[in-house]
């Protein structure tokens, strides 16, 4: 398994978990009264669902990697720069 891929199950992992909490502290903030058994699941699989995605897009772009990012050669130009030669 690749370490991008990895990332991302860990980064889901994590998002499914806040999005749980979430999902819960808005049925919480709405009343558990004012609103039915398939509302309250449908409201807290929606917030786990949007966790997973967003936790899954972070892992991706290196937010759960222990690799340190790659420092930019000393010799290259800025973007744009002319090069001298």
């Amino acid at each position: 398994m690749s370490k991008e891929s990895w990332s991302a199950i860990k980064g889901s992992g994590v998002g499914s978990i806040i999005g749980l909490v979430f999902g819960v502290a808005t049925l919480d903030t709405i009343g558990f009264d004012r609103i039915s058994l398939f509302e309250g699941i449908l409201l807290a699989g929606c917030s786990v669902f949007g966790g997973v995605l967003f936790g899954a897009l972070i892992g991706v772009t290196g937010a759960f990697r222990k690799e340190p990012a790659r420092a930019a050669k000393e010799t290259e130009p800025a973007l744009g720069a002319p090069r001298v030669a």
